[in-house]
């Protein structure tokens, strides 16, 4: 017999309740006692195994009370059922006649209770009982079930987590460390547990973890945030960053701490490498001018008073090694500089390069300007000696630029720019060699600087200007040739030197239109030169390092021969032994085109560069012109003599024509006869001409065989 579901009543308690029992007026006479009793029952009566089975399967149930003996089946049995069932329900047994053992057998086959027959006073009680309990128990496993599951999860969390997680006692000593963290120290879990973190932490920041432990009790803090390092067991310094949360007994006593270990040597490592990018040169290892800025402000800001002193440094023609030898050897050929540079200077000092072949030194507690004069020259004998590279000696001079603190700036930039005036003053002077700043010399840089701002608009203003000056044949003693030279006459700066304009228009790079500009108008006048018959005249046009390094710098020739309709055979040009000398190959490659094309080749101002003769022979050259350094004193001097002579020799056994530039009298004319060379130019001839007086010349002596 069983109930229909009821609806909930606000006012009745829900009961489900299973009775065991096989006299259907008895179970009537319990169900009106629930309901009287105030329970909105829904109930099922059952009297055999196999009944209470399929009942149990079939819904939840609050109670079970059953008869204690049936014909067929009995409380003891139906109490076996629901333990194979697995179900938590209170089990009231109801008997008529009631015996302490079969009160004790019940109890101990483990019903919940024993209650007469017709007894609702002693039975209703006890269900109010058991069903509190029973819902005490639920609640009790759902804790412990929910309890369990953290664990489990915590665990599980703990053991598969990539970042490392610890457990320490309150006295630092590890309780649980999981595979991550292992892993981190290169650490067995065994090697661990019941050991200090101190034992594994690096000995800089012992400290640092004793005192946070000790804070933590003081203050009461429930978590921390710091960065630490531990020592891997192969000795390796490892970073972490560790989060910590304190968990504290009654007595507000730490009992023990979580953290969780990240570790950030990686981060740290690519933080290192962005600031070694960002204030280290990747060649030498040194600060680079960002970072030697800073360092120098803090030096100044410390020195106070005292004098500091600052040294730019560049190194000559390193240029020129890079392009001969390559970028390997001038790599390593900076790196040995670096080296040099480092042995020279005190720990205190501060070396920096701050471009491709510059560098700066800053030194605090200068006793005297002697003493920075001293360190200047010790770094000159220093890059004096040849470094060798690939079983090769190359000699690195440099020139130095000296300023001090506070005479000459009061900060780094004042500084730096006052070395960098006195380091161009001292390029000037010579190489291997130094200057100190003096006020005056920012004279001479502000009329550098006024000098470019006019050179620049040279050329629009029409302010530039050919003059010729004439190279005579001495055999015939008639003029072959002319060569073309360059003036200035500026309109706010007058008449220039070209000795002082044309290496501004070198270092600034306007010689390549200026070039381009000379080359074009000589062609054009010598081709008017031999329209109006002087035929066969050589115009002689000097090409700088900047055009002759140019990629199209024949193409720019062939061009500009063809606008003016001057025959190649006609056009020289003078090319100075660095040229030459600096890479052989390409220089090989772009004489060779110019010589097919039939003009012809010179090299100017022979015996002030590398004075290497025998090289020329590689070269299709057609003549070399003795500079007028050697030409002023031959007649004088028996050294300046011996070189010219051998010079006009060795030439000659090279099948080479010479010129001597700056003929200036009759002895050093007559003595160049006699040494064999072919032509000459100076002074005693002529001074080089604008187009009119030169013409005026060239109608007098291009056919005469005088003077």
């Amino acid at each position: 017999m069983s109930s229909p579901i009821n609806k909930n009543s606000p006012d009745l308690l829900p009961l489900r309740a299973l009775i065991v029992e096989d006299a259907e007026d008895d179970a009537l006479l319990l169900v009106r006692s629930l309901r009287r009793a105030g329970y909105d029952l829904t109930f099922q009566q059952v009297d055999t195994a196999e009944a209470m089975a399929a009942a149990l399967a079939e819904q939840a149930w609050d109670l079970v009370v059953s008869d204690y003996s049936m014909p067929s089946f009995s409380a003891l049995e139906a109490l076996q059922v629901l333990k194979q069932s697995g179900f938590d329900i209170p089990f009231i047994v109801l008997s008529g006649n009631i015996g302490e053992e079969t009160a004790v057998e019940s109890m101990r086959a483990g019903a919940h209770d024993y209650v007469m027959k017709g007894n609702t006073a002693r039975l209703l009680p006890a269900i109010d009982r058991e069903l509190r309990e029973a819902a005490s128990r639920r609640q009790r496993r759902r804790a412990e079930e929910t309890l369990l599951e953290s664990e489990q999860r915590f665990r599980s969390i703990f053991l598969n987590a990539i970042t490392g997680m610890v457990t320490l006692s309150g006295d630092g000593c590890f309780l649980q460390v999981n595979p991550a963290f292992c892993k981190m120290l290169q650490c067995s879990e065994a090697e661990l547990v019941g050991k200090s973190t101190y034992d594994f932490t690096h000995p800089s920041d012992i400290a640092l973890t004793r005192r946070l432990f000790n804070e933590a009790e003081l203050s009461q803090r429930q978590s921390v945030d710091y960065e630490k390092r531990f020592v891997c067991k192969n000795g390796d310094t490892l970073w972490v960053h560790v989060s910590t949360c304190w968990l504290f007994d009654d007595q507000r006593q730490v009992t023990y701490a979580i953290s969780l270990v990240h570790d950030i040597t990686p981060h740290l490592q690519a933080q290192q490498e962005i600031r070694q990018l960002a204030y280290f040169d990747t060649l030498t290892g040194l600060p680079n001018r960002q970072l030697f800025r800073e360092r120098c402000a803090d030096l100044l800001a410390q020195a106070g008073k005292n004098p500091v002193g600052l040294i730019i440094l560049d190194l000559d023609r390193f240029k020129g090694i890079n392009d001969t030898f390559g970028h390997d050897i001038g790599d390593q050929l900076l790196q040995e500089v670096s080296e040099r540079l480092t042995d020279c200077l005190e720990k205190r000092a501060i070396l920096a390069r701050l471009g491709p072949d510059e560098f700066a030194v800053a030194l605090p507690d200068i006793d005297s300007p002697e003493s920075l004069s001293f360190l200047a020259e010790k770094i000159l004998i220093a890059l004096a000696v040849p470094i060798e590279l690939n079983d090769q000696p190359l000699y690195c001079s440099a020139s130095i630029g000296l300023a001090l603190y506070p005479t000459d700036g009061g900060n780094v930039d004042t500084l730096v720019k006052h070395a960098g005036v006195a380091l161009h003053q001292s390029k000037e002077q010579g190489v291997g060699s130094y200057r100190f700043y003096s006020p005056e010399m920012n004279l001479a840089t502000s009329q550098r600087l006024a000098m470019e701002t006019h050179l620049r608009q040279a050329l629009e203003r029409q302010e530039l200007s050919l003059h010729y000056q004439p190279q005579i044949d001495l055999a015939s003693g008639r003029v072959i040739g002319m060569e073309a030279l360059l003036r200035w006459d500026s309109s706010a700066l007058g008449s220039i030197s070209p000795v002082r304009f044309i290496p501004l228009a070198e270092e600034t790079g306007l010689i390549l239109p200026i070039g381009e500009w000379v080359l074009e108008t000589a062609c054009k006048q010598a081709q008017e030169w031999h329209q109006a018959g002087f035929d066969r005249l050589r115009i002689a046009v000097n090409i700088s390092a900047c055009q002759f390094k140019q990629p199209d710098f024949v193409d720019r020739i062939d061009r500009i021969l063809q606008a003016t309709g001057l025959d190649p055979r006609c056009l020289e040009i003078e090319l100075t032994e660095s040229i030459v000398m600096e890479r052989s190959e390409e220089t090989l490659l772009t004489l060779t085109d110019l010589k097919v094309r039939g003009i012809k080749l010179a090299i100017d101002d022979f015996g002030t560069g590398y004075s290497m003769l025998s090289y020329l022979k590689y070269f299709p050259i057609d003549r070399i012109k003795i500079d007028r350094s050697f030409v002023r004193d031959i007649t004088t001097d028996s050294d300046d003599a011996a070189i010219t002579e051998a010079i006009v020799v060795m030439a000659h056994s090279l099948k080479l024509k010479v010129v001597a530039e700056g003929v200036e009298t009759e002895e050093q004319l007559e003595f160049l006869r006699r040494c064999g060379c072919e032509e000459v130019q100076g002074y005693y001839f002529s001074r080089p001409h604008p187009v009119d007086r030169a013409e005026l010349f060239l109608s007098r002596h291009f056919a005469d065989n005088s003077k």
